[in-house]
């Protein structure tokens, strides 16, 4: 498991990496690859850069469920 405290840490570490979060609208997001763009408040929200898409998604950080394929704990 992962602290959600360690998700700015481990993106700044990895190219890139796996990962799952909940949508605004109870959906859960999946990404096998992506990139971290920037980090925004303080570490609140990440800009995501989906592979191969190119596409950018906003994502707060306390709605992360998994990050390399292990389950993200607050």
């Amino acid at each position: 498991m992962i602290h959600i405290s360690k998700i700015h840490e481990m993106v700044g570490l990895l190219k890139e990496f796996s990962i799952k979060w909940v949508a605004t609208s109870g959906e859960i997001i999946s990404c096998e690859r992506c990139t971290c763009t920037s980090f925004h408040g303080e570490g609140r929200t990440l800009n995501l850069m989906l592979l191969p898409s190119k596409e950018i998604r906003t994502v707060n950080r306390v709605t992360i469920i998994e990050f390399n394929g292990e389950e993200v704990t607050v």
